[in-house]
């Protein structure tokens, strides 16, 4: 659809004065009276813009839409759907919940058909309307019901900077969503609730506190290496240039590895950090059996790569010393690493996951009792 308009024709008198109503119509769209012919004969440059005039209509028509289903090839969006927001229905099962606490939330989904899809054309170079339902099986929204749909809600740039700035002088955001309230000319026209500015704000506060604990703990690291010569501390950071990974040992942590690091016990704990991420030890027993620290890691995930990345760290930590034999829980990520990274350690489970895995699957008394016996008493000293 081209939405240029021309300057004067040969005659000197203005285009605007020859053209057709159809083609008024088709430079300032009355969504109401938009047929499907006329969309799907519609063409987009990028997926943004067929998302810029779904919402455009939907808002017009007074519904909410949500992004479905899409489909990618070489980085590339190949198809985009967006549904209306009262697509679907809510499953059975909660509706059949016994000793239910509280009162069901409101039923907002009616199985709406309401759906507009584009696919990328190759042979126009653009994205072609390929689906278009304009029926709806609900009511729409009409007048000022339409400023309060979800998805035509944003707490804008300017808008989070202002409540920004009255917090510093200890105003509270619901004062300041007032003030914008005031200065937009009422609540239909602000763009966004009360609520909608206090999970902005919350979002923000959330984002600026993970920047500002990495900025501390890379702060507090170098720290500890201006007071022990011997600190070590290696860490990566991923696509968005934010802190992924980090292992760091101590001094005393690498005279003990050089007396007592034969045997290397490698376990991760079940991301219970704010952050959620797991947190490993690399641990070992000195002549007393005592436990020592060996060093410890905060990881963005437990992958291969990941754990792979974290031994050859701690073997560089270390000058390139190998354990004799190494215990972990039986994680796959973590038997892939070592065998790539340590392939001259003996790799060993843990006894205590042992017990754990046989107390679980053995119900028969006797069978544990043999099971533990053939694990503890019955060693061969090598």
């Amino acid at each position: 659809m081209d939405n240029t308009t021309k300057g004067c024709n040969k005659e000197g008198t203005r285009a605007d004065e020859t053209r057709t109503d159809d083609e008024v119509f088709n430079d300032v769209p009355d969504y109401r009276r938009l047929k499907v012919e006329d969309v799907k004969a519609m063409t987009f440059k990028t997926v943004e813009d067929a998302e810029r005039f779904y919402s455009a209509y939907s808002l017009a028509l007074g519904f909410g839409f949500r992004k479905d289903t899409k489909g990618e090839a070489e980085g590339t969006i190949r198809r985009r759907q967006w549904l209306c927001n009262k697509q679907g229905t809510r499953a059975k099962k909660w509706f059949v919940l016994d000793g239910r606490g509280r009162t069901p939330r409101k039923i907002t989904r009616v199985n709406c058909k309401a759906k507009f899809r584009v696919n990328y054309n190759e042979l126009v170079g653009a994205y072609v309307v390929k689906a278009f339902v304009p029926e709806h099986s609900h009511e729409l929204a009409t007048g000022n019901q339409t400023a309060f749909i979800r998805s035509h809600r944003n707490v804008g740039k300017s808008d989070l900077a202002r409540a920004n700035t009255m917090s510093k002088v200890s105003i509270r955001p619901c004062h300041a969503y007032e003030y914008m309230v005031e200065q937009a000319g009422g609540y239909k026209t602000v763009g966004f609730t009360e609520k909608d500015l206090y999970n902005k704000l919350d979002q923000q506060r959330r984002t600026t506190s993970f920047e500002s604990d990495s900025e501390g703990a890379l702060a507090y690291m170098n720290a500890l290496a201006a007071q022990d010569p011997y600190f070590y501390c290696r860490f990566n950071v991923d696509i968005e240039d934010r802190l992924a990974n980090m292992f760091w040992r101590d001094g005393h942590a690498f005279v003990d590895f050089m007396c007592y690091g034969d045997v290397l016990i490698f376990d991760s704990t079940y991301k219970t950090n704010v952050y959620k991420k797991p947190l490993v030890l690399f641990v070992g027993s000195n002549n007393h059996r005592g436990s020592i620290l060996f060093g410890a890691a905060l990881l963005v995930d437990e992958t291969v790569e990941t754990y792979t990345w974290l031994l050859r760290s701690f073997l560089d930590a270390m000058n390139g010393k190998m354990p004799i034999a190494v215990l972990t829980d039986g994680d796959e990520a973590m038997r892939s690493a070592i065998e790539d990274v340590m392939p001259q350690a003996k790799h060993r489970l843990c006894a205590w996951h042992l017990s754990r895995n046989a107390n679980t699957n053995l119900k028969c008394d006797e069978k544990l009792k043999a099971f533990n016996r053939c694990m503890r008493k019955f060693q061969t000293v090598e």
